[in-house]
Parts: structure tokens; C-alpha cells; sequence
């Protein structure tokens, strides 16, 4: 398990102090630092979409920034401010309804589309307690009691001595068309953690975010989510795990296959499958 470290209010988890000899240097050999997968999918609607959804500027999101702007621009033509009056207002109350039903639609599905295929076979292999496999993961994720759905986290897949099993993904401070910025309270470190009794389903296929496409594996799990003063809310949710090489892909699941039920390693249906 991880150690007992008090993360921070934005999701870091602090590093403890170093110990000293007495001379005053470091008695710790340091430790190599963890380079996270690079997170840029291109440019493209979904991804576009996404970040317009998350990027803000004054606190306020730019989806709803184009929102205003729409609406606004529609009661300037509605009242004469400019020529061709109705056609104006009308377009841009259609803009509006058709942007808010394109991000809906995206939003239920996470911004992505799985397409099973059939499970590759592969032996059961459990990974060592230091090996990390890099992925990008899509779903729902937690830090301190708070939960944020997040697309594409660059992040590392691991195992415990537990067995149980964790995505530590990254969200990364940036800038979107240098004016707008990620959430300060969401830039850190976010986490799904889940015990193999918990895995309801185990998919293999390609999961699609815009242009880029990339193996990948579906986990859906039980998911116990934290509550105040009341009991824990058991959510059915689905994990996408998209892989650069084909070979972590199997990597991850041999490792899954170790002891996650039987009853979840169904055959993929021949269908597309989007969030669950």
C-alpha cells in the first residue's frame, strides 16, 4: 500500500522529509523521478470539446463562456443591433443547442469510444511491486473523499502486496490558448484503486479519443464511493486503460488474470461499447 503520507488539498501527495548524516547530506540515494506518458491527443473534436469543458478563465468554464457569448449575440440580432435579424438570432440559438447536445453526448461516454474485440490469450502473470505500466486512463477518479470524471490522464498502472490494484494519474498544470487554465484545486495526482473481487467485467479492444486510437482494456468494477454522515454509495464503474504497446496491454492483463473472478473474463460482444 501507499505510505500514510497526508496528501495535499490539490491531490499531490507530499514527499517525507530526507534524512540526514551528520554532516548534513543526504543519507537517501535519490530516486529516479517518475516521467508520466505524454497527455496531447491532437487536435480534434472530442479532445477540443474536453478542454473547452475543463479550462477556465475568472473561475468561469469556457464552455459556458461560449454559451453567453452565443446567447448574447442572439438578443443583439433579435433586437436590429445587426442586419438580417431573425436568420442571425436563429443561427446562433442553433449553434448553441447544437454545441450543448454535442458536449451531453460526449460527456456520457467520458469523451471516448471502446470498440471490444476478443480477449487475447495470455498467461497469468503477477507484476512485481515496482513495475509501473504506463497508461492513460479515462473514468472516474479520487483524492481526499472528492471524485472528478477525467479523459485520457496520463498515469501508471500498478500492483500491490494487497493484490489490490491502482491508477496513479496525473493531471498536469497548463494553459489552454494562453489565457485560460486547468482548475488549480484539480492540478496534482488522482487515483482509482480496486480489489480484484470488485472486477464485474475484463475487455480488450481500441479506445478512440478524437484521432488517436490505442489498445486498451475495459474494467468494470464494483466502485464504494465515500459519503458524509451517510453509507458508502456502491457505483458499477468502468475504467478505460489505453496502452502505447500492444505487449503492456497483455502485460496488464496477465497480471488481472491472476485473480479476478472467472464470471468477468467474458467474451467481448462484436458491438462498440462506450461507457457504462
Amino acid at each position: 500500500m501507499l505510505p500514510e503520507i497526508k496528501p495535499s488539498t490539490n491531490g499531490k501527495y507530499e514527499a517525507p522529509p530526507p534524512q540526514f548524516n551528520q554532516g548534513g547530506a543526504s543519507a537517501m540515494p535519490a530516486s529516479p523521478r517518475t516521467h508520466f506518458p505524454e497527455d496531447s491527443p491532437g487536435l480534434a473534436l472530442s479532445p477540443l470539446l474536453y478542454n473547452l469543458s475543463h479550462y477556465a478563465i475568472g473561475g468561469v468554464q469556457l464552455t459556458k463562456w461560449l454559451y453567453g457569448t452565443l446567447i448574447c449575440c442572439a438578443a443583439l440580432w433579435a433586437i436590429g443591433f445587426w442586419p438580417g435579424r431573425w436568420w442571425g438570432a436563429g443561427a446562433c440559438l442553433l449553434l448553441l443547442s447544437g454545441l450543448m447536445g454535442t458536449l451531453f453526448a460526449l460527456r456520457r461516454h467520458d469523451f471516448v469510444t471502446f470498440h471490444p474485440q476478443p480477449l487475447p490469450s495470455v498467461a497469468p502473470q503477477r507484476l512485481e511491486a515496482k513495475q509501473k505500466i504506463p497508461v492513460h486512463a479515462t473514468g472516474l477518479f479520487a483524492v481526499e473523499n472528492k471524485y472528478r470524471r477525467y479523459t485520457w490522464l496520463p498515469g501508471f498502472y500498478r500492483t500491490f502486496a494487497t493484490y489490490e490494484r491502482a491508477l496513479l494519474c496525473q493531471v498536469q498544470d497548463r494553459n489552454f490558448a494562453r489565457i485560460s487554465h486547468w482548475p488549480e484545486s484539480e492540478v496534482g495526482l488522482w487515483y482509482v484503486f480496486f480489489m480484484p473481487d470488485a472486477v464485474q467485467q475484463v475487455r480488450w479492444g481500441a479506445l478512440h479519443f478524437g484521432k488517436t486510437v490505442r489498445p486498451a482494456i475495459a474494467i468494470t468494477y464494483q466502485h464504494a464511493k465515500a459519503r458524509r454522515k451517510r453509507r458508502s454509495l456502491v457505483d458499477r464503474e468502468t475504467i478505460y486503460l489505453a496502452v502505447q504497446q500492444v505487449e503492456e496491454g497483455h502485460a496488464l492483463l496477465a497480471d488481472l488474470s491472476c485473480d479476478v473472478p472467472t464470471s468477468a473474463w467474458a467474451e467481448s460482444a462484436p458491438t462498440s461499447a462506450t461507457h457504462s
